[in-house]
């Protein structure tokens, strides 16, 4: 596991170099299928908010966010990026701080039904520390994504696609043992997909995710608390 510094600051340019914002479509999309099989694999259904709280941790430009809220969620979003913070409370509108999920969280114990994280962890110095921080805010159910460390580096590089920022990425294995040896919780479920699209400039024409066991691209999971 990586034990450096962290090697950038997320701000304006790190987004513009990604051409994060032309990848809206797709994002979104990730977003609403992992929250539809995070439904499928737990004892309830993560798509009614009505009445409950939910945490995004990375919110970047804030597509979860919006996300959550349009499911009846009462939705927050922090990040570690002041540029990504500002966008997100111009273009989707709710409660947002900025803040480094390795050190701490700004709120309660327990204080959301839902905390989500989408591409954050393989990011991140310690993220096992993170792990643990959003498991202590969270009231019923955590779900987070990251590329799968046993194909990702090949397959984007070959593709090239491959974020530099991505010093700790993990298997499938690596992130039970993590989950098993920090937290407490009731049940996990880990599972490598594959996202498979099609778009044009600015509309999704496909969008599938592939459970592909070991070698999916990206690994899912859901932790039940």
């Amino acid at each position: 596991m990586h034990r450096g510094r962290q090697p950038l600051a997320f701000e304006q340019k790190y987004f513009r170099d990604l051409k994060y914002s032309t990848k809206e479509p797709l994002i979104r999309r990730h977003i609403a299928d992992v929250l539809k099989w995070g439904s499928s694999v737990s004892s309830e259904s993560l798509l009614s908010g009505h009445g409950k709280t939910a945490l995004d941790v990375g919110c970047a430009y804030g597509y979860a966010v919006d996300i959550l809220k349009s499911l009846a969620y009462k939705a927050y979003g922090v990040d570690i990026s002041e540029h990504a913070v500002r966008k997100a409370k111009k273009t989707h509108p709710a409660e947002y701080s900025i803040c480094d999920v390795q050190s701490g969280l700004p709120f309660k114990k327990n204080a959301f039904d839902l905390l989500t994280c989408f591409g954050v962890l393989e990011h991140l110095v310690n993220p096992v520390a993170a792990l643990g921080n959003m498991f202590g805010a969270c009231r019923n159910t955590m779900i987070c994504t990251t590329p799968n460390r046993l194909v990702e580096k090949p397959v984007k590089k070959t593709i090239r696609d491959y974020d530099e920022t991505h010093i700790n990425v993990m298997a499938k294995e690596e992130w039970k043992e993590i989950i098993e040896q920090n937290l407490n919780c009731r049940f996990f479920k880990i599972e490598p997909v594959l996202d498979a699209s099609l778009k044009t400039q600015d509309k999704v024409l496909f969008f599938k995710s592939l459970k592909i066991p070991y070698f999916g691209l990206d690994l899912r999971i859901l932790i039940k608390k």
